[in-house]
This record gives structure tokens, C-alpha cells and sequence, in this order.
């Protein structure tokens, strides 16, 4: 806040004032879910073509670059799942994070159990 002619102005209220959920938790929820899937099926493309094209990397380069691949597989995943919440959070709206937070991971299960049940049958 920054007082200016005997005014208070408040440079982050239009911040404040501002609805943040703008999707509706469910459908963020999934899209967050579908973004994580996206992602770990690219993952798995990336093995499988690795391991057509019969590419072996020498053993410590290829721990190293398991490695680098997990740190930022974390990050990709970490930031699909909890950065909107977080931000959400961040901003007062707890109900709304952990409402968010509970739709992404229920719909990651989900996905998880049709993938699951349709390589069973």
C-alpha cells in the first residue's frame, strides 16, 4: 500500500478481487489428471523408442540421465498436480485448492484403474 495525497492505494487489490477459480474444480481436476497422463505416456514413448532403436548409453551416463529423467519427471508431474493449488492457496482460497487437489488425484486413480482394466481384458 502506498499513500498518495492523503489516499491509501492498494496496487494488488484488483489481485484480491479477483476470482481465481475460473474452472470449475472437477474439470480442472481432470485436465490437471489428462495432463499428468499425457505426460508418463510420453515418458513410456520415449522408452520404447530408446529401446527399438536398441540405444544403450554407457552405464554411469545412463544412470545419470535415469536420474535427470526422474528429477524432472518429478518437477513436470509436481507442477501439473499441485501448482494451481498452491496458487490457489497462496491466495486464501484453501477450500478451493484441496477441493482441486482432491478432483486431480481422484481422477488420476481412476485413469489409472481404466488403464489397468483395459489391459486385463
Amino acid at each position: 500500500m502506498i499513500c498518495y495525497n492523503e489516499r491509501v492505494v492498494d496496487y494488488f487489490q484488483p489481485l484480491n478481487n479477483h476470482n481465481h477459480m475460473k474452472l470449475k474444480p472437477y474439470l480442472a481436476g481432470l485436465l490437471q489428471s489428462l495432463g499428468v497422463t499425457v505426460y508418463c505416456l510420453l515418458v513410456a514413448v520415449f522408452f520404447r523408442t530408446m529401446e527399438k532403436l536398441s540405444i544403450t548409453p554407457i552405464a554411469p551416463v545412463g544412470t545419470a540421465l535415469m536420474l535427470l529423467l526422474l528429477v524432472f519427471s518429478a518437477a513436470v508431474t509436481g507442477l501439473l498436480v499441485f501448482g494451481y493449488p498452491c496458487y490457489l492457496a497462496i491466495n486464501n482460497k484453501i477450500k478451493d485448492a484441496l477441493t482441486l487437489l482432491a478432483f486431480t488425484l481422484l481422477y488420476c486413480l481412476l485413469i489409472f484403474v481404466v488403464i489397468l482394466f483395459l489391459l486385463i481384458i
